[in-house]
């Protein structure tokens, strides 16, 4: 099986998981307006970056101890804060690969992640998507920034963690899925696609503190609408 950079099996990641691969190329500057990060909350150098996979930092945002929004990265996979080394998991690594997406219908009732969807939930800014060799984006007029590309934001999670040994906190993260849409489920084996919130409205309600409950946002967890994406086939 061929490997990516990450140490992945690309054959299993493309034939179960969803999301697994993103591209970031809008800059640090349009990400922040895209999001309503305001600048001194802009905590990170993250560069524009294309193929980003599980394992990778990726950017996130979400909300600072005084209720702001800032701009952070985590390593893309989910680490329960209460995680330990075990016969079957040995590094932090291992679980990370289990949880780089997390299945919208069960999410608040998974041990991994209820803790993290009740208090934790963060946006992933994103350009493009892969998945099974076409690029998926939001289409014109949908959240265009400056130099053109559409930056929207992915549903996820956020946790920390403390080595045991080292003290050091790690900051992890996943992507939501959901059913996919009628453009998704021709291409994804499973008929899953990522949660993407698309409008200031709906980030608003994912990140509010006030909400832990899941009724009050089911809604969010409904695919969007297919005509408001566009796709094109990967050139290799």
């Amino acid at each position: 099986m061929q490997e990516s950079k990450f140490g992945y099996r690309q054959r299993f990641i493309r034939g179960e998981r969803m999301c697994h691969r993103f591209n970031q190329k809008a800059n640090l500057v349009t990400v922040a307006e895209a999001l309503r990060v305001e600048a001194g909350n802009v905590r990170t150098e993250f560069a524009q970056q294309k193929d980003l996979f599980p394992l990778a930092d990726i950017p996130v945002v979400r909300l600072d101890e005084e209720g702001e929004r800032e701009l952070v990265t985590c390593s893309w996979g989910l680490l329960p804060f209460w995680w330990k080394p075990s016969a079957k998991q040995k590094t932090h690594k291992s679980f990370q690969r289990m949880t780089f997406n997390a299945r919208g219908e069960t999410v608040h009732e998974k041990p991994s992640y209820r803790n993290a969807f009740k208090s934790r939930r963060c946006l992933i800014p994103w350009t493009e998507f892969f998945e099974h060799g076409w690029y998926f984006s939001l289409a014109d007029g949908e959240m265009l920034s400056a130099n053109g590309e559409a930056v929207s934001a992915f549903g996820g999670l956020w946790e920390s963690w403390k080595d045991p040994e080292t003290h050091e906190p790690l900051e992890t993260c996943t992507i939501i899925t959901t059913a996919a849409n009628e453009l998704l489920e021709k291409y994804h084996p499973k008929k899953r696609m990522p949660v993407i919130l698309r409008d200031e409205e709906s980030q608003q309600r994912w990140l509010s503190p006030d909400t832990v409950e899941r009724p009050s946002i089911e809604d969010l967890f409904q695919p969007i609408p297919a005509d408001v994406m566009t796709h094109w086939e990967a050139v290799a």
